[in-house]
């Protein structure tokens, strides 16, 4: 592969990184869901919380949404969120931001082999 399209691929990698990477979204419900689970089948979670959700048997005691700049949308529902609550989604941020981190330093080390002469 040529230096040019060497270069060339590493910016479609940047590109699509920063484009999954543009903001981590964090959601803590409580509730209650029941679900009948045939043996060896994975429930289908994004099914079950809209139903859910809908259904108005689980709320959003928190959201928050961490941009690429920096900026940080917070929400708590003050009936709904404990103490408990609030650590658990700090700890899902935390865990979150943990793996972007390792993720964006594969990829950077990934394009940097890309491109580094050999």
């Amino acid at each position: 592969m040529s230096g040019k399209k060497k270069f060339e691929k590493a910016l479609e990698t940047i590109g699509e990184a920063v484009v999954d990477f543009s903001q981590l979204n964090v959601r803590t419900f409580v509730g209650s869901i029941k679900v009948d689970v045939a043996a060896n089948q994975d429930p289908k979670w994004d099914e079950l919380m809209k139903k859910a959700v809908t259904e108005g048997k689980v709320i959003m005691a928190a959201s928050t949404t961490v941009h690429i700049d920096g900026d940080c949308d917070h929400f708590e529902d003050r009936d709904a969120i404990t103490d408990g609550l609030r650590e658990s989604h700090q700890n899902a941020i935390e865990a979150g931001q943990t793996a972007r981190k390792a993720i964006f330093d594969m990829i950077t080390d990934k394009v940097q082999k890309m491109i580094k002469p050999v």
